[in-house]
């Protein structure tokens, strides 16, 4: 096209390390420049990783998951939609970093809200594998291929007696970042719940806990709406994962 190009660009796909997939009983370890489709073929069939199986392999069209990455995903701040952060919060995931100063890891969560403050690479993405049943969803304005209305990710161990444990529901797309929806964990923690029951509660605290962000694609109330419908669905898909393995 002939654009002036004002910035080198340098490539990270050919490096091993980077494109590495391990997975075990104890940890999923993804290098940051797995695709969408590659991480979506390892972790299929794994209840626990439930959740960002569907992230990846529903994400735009196939021709975007045989490209996008991991690392891209979370690297890129200023894309609202991302459905892998969501799901890779509910699963409680950390993220290695090589800076200028040395190698770290931290938190998922703490680094979407608070920028690393030197240059950096996302080397890796490690998931602790549990006991959990994890699920997915996201509401399209129309068709695939359109950023997600809003996204949903949750993670829970289900009790013998049906309540949840160790709750972790993660939302994305209705403001400028995911992140965890904590008063809802803390209400539904340790419940007996149906998916009435953790709708209920999630339409009385969405206006209070989220301000829906306006866009092209929706406004912001409409994102908050649906949001409680959107939880219900996925504590609905976790059930009945958890339903299935104990068949």
């Amino acid at each position: 096209m002939r654009e002036a190009r004002e910035r080198t660009f340098v490539s990270l796909a050919n490096i091993p390390d980077l494109t590495d997939i391990s997975l075990d009983a104890q940890t999923l370890v993804a290098g940051s420049m797995v695709t969408h489709q590659d991480l979506c073929d390892a972790i299929t069939g794994a209840p626990d990783l439930a959740a960002l199986a569907t992230a990846a392999g529903t994400s735009a069209t196939p021709a975007i998951r045989r490209m996008a990455t991991l690392g891209g995903n979370l690297c890129t701040r200023d894309f609202h939609s991302a459905d892998l952060a969501p799901a890779l919060l509910a699963l409680n995931a950390k993220v290695t970093l090589e800076t200028s100063s040395g190698r770290q890891t931290l938190s998922l969560e703490d680094y979407l809200n608070t920028p690393v403050d030197q240059p950096h690479i996302l080397l890796r993405v490690t998931v602790p594998r549990t006991a959990a049943r994890s699920a997915h969803v996201r509401l399209m304005q129309r068709q695939a291929g359109d950023y997600p209305l809003a996204v949903v990710s949750l993670s829970a161990v289900i009790t013998p007696d049906g309540a949840l444990r160790d709750l972790r529901i993660a939302v994305g797309s209705v403001e400028k970042r995911a992140r965890r929806w904590r008063a809802l964990e803390a209400l539904c923690e340790g419940q007996t719940m149906t998916s009435d029951r953790i709708r209920a509660h999630a339409v009385l605290r969405a206006s209070q806990d989220f301000v829906g962000r306006d866009a092209v694609d929706g406004q912001g109330w409409y994102r908050l709406r649906v949001l409680p419908a959107l939880v219900a669905r996925a504590f609905s898909d976790m059930s009945r994962t958890e339903q299935g393995a104990g068949r």
